[in-house]
């Protein structure tokens, strides 16, 4: 039978409340609940229904407190490194909200300091669970569409993030997702990076992220081309949506279709034809107050805290861990660096070794 896990929470704004109530329906139990404002962890407590629940302000009072199977951090980005710390020294798993810290130095001593074993974090990447992408990425793998020409990944949202979001950029905060979903699903790292940025005309939002539009173009050492598409304008709704192109065919995932509606995974041969075994998946019909891209992935979200937890009970690595968020932030920082410069390429050099990765960064001016 599955151990009934005891979760901590820390940092339980929007999507750390949505968290909490993943695991509460998948039959486990939050013991505490933990954020830098006493009066969001409290309110919190009420929102998922736990009166009288243990209140931390600090992770360190939280491990010291309370007996924790596991803990959640969904904290401001710029607090990941200094609240996850604690727990991974605790060695307790850590499912730690992306991107891995604010600033790309901070995310290198982070991983140097905590180590690259894939036992310590998941990042809450959820693509990488979604089961219309897995299923496309077993179609690119079995070689039903040859060798990958172009990956073009769209995410575009219906509208501004929360007054209370912080964010260094469109394309670091954003785009991470599909970043992220471009290496994993080519299994490659860029060898060169450029990117724009943009306004679209009669749009207003609370938080200022240097634009609300962005391109991001890149090239694979394989030759492969990739873009990604990045907006918070897409009036008809949250939309997103991947291209695999190559020279036998191409899978498209995910055509816009509104909400709730299919995920359709598409393979069209060489002739023109779609091929059987294209699926086709569903949103999740959600009731109540939700973020516009819960019905699209909710139900990765729950396959992702599933993984996580099979990974911890059976001692067996994460799926997405800190040594990949840290790849795919590197490749977002080389996008909005070359943005910053109106769009001149930066190079993208990979290591697994990190203190060798960090090095090559430096030469590349991605980082000082």
């Amino acid at each position: 039978m599955a151990q009934q896990f005891r979760y901590g929470l820390y940092g339980v704004g929007r999507i750390g409340r949505v968290h909490g109530q993943i695991v509460k329906e998948q039959g486990h139990t939050i013991v505490a609940i933990g954020d830098e404002v006493l009066a969001a962890a409290e309110d919190a407590a009420l929102v998922l229904d736990e009166p009288g629940i243990p209140t931390f302000t600090d992770p360190g009072d939280m491990i010291a407190g309370v007996d924790l199977d596991a803990v959640i951090i969904s904290s401001h980005t710029k607090d990941h490194a200094r609240d996850a710390g604690p727990f991974v020294e605790a060695g307790i798993p850590v499912y730690l909200e992306k991107p891995l810290t604010a600033e790309l130095p901070e995310a290198f001593d982070f991983v140097e300091a905590v180590g690259t074993d894939r036992t310590l974090i998941q990042i809450g990447l959820q693509r990488r669970f979604d089961e219309a992408l897995l299923h496309a990425k077993r179609l690119l793998d079995d070689g039903l569409i040859g060798p990958v020409r172009e990956i073009r990944s769209i995410l575009r949202d219906q509208f501004p993030p929360p007054p209370t979001y912080t964010s260094r950029g469109l394309i670091i905060d954003m785009g991470i997702h599909v970043a992220d979903e471009a290496l994993w699903l080519l299994g490659e790292y860029p060898s060169e990076v450029w990117a724009r940025m943009f306004d679209a005309k009669q749009y207003a939002s609370p938080v200022d992220e240097g634009g609300n539009t962005a391109f991001v173009g890149f090239t694979m050492p394989s030759g492969t081309i990739g873009r990604l598409d990045l907006s918070r304008t897409h009036a008809s709704g949250y939309n997103n949506e991947t291209y695999i192109i190559g020279t036998e065919g191409t899978i498209h995932v995910g055509r816009f279709a509104g909400y709730p509606g299919p995920i359709p995974v598409e393979l069209w041969t060489a002739a023109g034809e779609l091929h059987p075994a294209s699926k086709t998946y569903h949103m999740t019909s959600l009731e109540g107050d939700y973020a516009e891209f819960q019905p699209r992935f909710h139900t990765a979200y729950q396959r992702a805290h599933e993984g996580f937890r099979r990974a911890v009970e059976e001692h067996t690595p994460f799926r997405v861990t800190q040594n990949d968020v840290l790849s795919a932030q590197v490749f977002v920082e080389a996008a909005h660096l070359s943005a910053l410069d109106e769009g001149r390429s930066r190079q993208f050099t990979h290591s697994e070794d990190v203190k060798d990765f960090r090095r090559l960064s430096v030469e590349n001016g991605l980082l000082t």
